[in-house]
């Protein structure tokens, strides 16, 4: 079941979920949403060491690097790839949210919790979104392999 967009407006599609997942990911570890009570301080002014800073970072920014490499393979022409990249990455996001709701389970309710696993999940339906578009670009995937299926065991 093929679409009939052609694969230029595919790829044009399939770049702005992958952008739009990209910048819902840098913003994640940005948002004024850390601490207790009502609008928190911003994540910087709260003192942490760098090294902590960096590792948090990292652990938040891991998926838009890793995104950033499946738009690299879309930008040249291998949607395959790129498809991947981004199904992986969503994929692992979305099993990421699956730990924090059964971690953070009791403090539902908080807005800065609820916050967090909106963009989260935001992050990954949009990175997966990517990905199968970005599959329906790639040649030989639907229609050439429907028509010709054959057994791996007695051939």
């Amino acid at each position: 079941m093929r679409s009939t967009s052609s694969p230029s407006d595919i790829r044009r599609l399939t770049l702005r979920l992958a952008v739009a997942a990209v910048i819902v990911g840098l913003a994640i570890p940005l948002l004024p949403i850390w601490g207790e009570g009502g609008w928190a301080p911003f994540l910087f002014s709260q003192g942490f060491g760098v090294r902590f800073l960096i590792l948090y970072l990292l652990r938040w920014w891991g998926s838009v690097l890793v995104a950033g490499v499946g738009i690299w393979f879309l930008m040249r022409d291998r949607p395959a790839p790129a498809g991947g990249v981004f199904l992986a990455v969503g994929l692992l996001t979305a099993i990421g949210i699956a730990g924090e709701i059964i971690a953070t389970a009791p403090h539902f309710g908080r807005w800065q919790t609820d916050v967090l696993l909106a963009f989260e999940t935001l992050e990954a339906i949009l990175l997966i979104l990517a990905g199968l578009r970005a599959l329906e670009i790639t040649p030989g995937t639907a229609e050439s392999s429907a028509g010709g299926t054959r057994s791996l065991i007695g051939d």
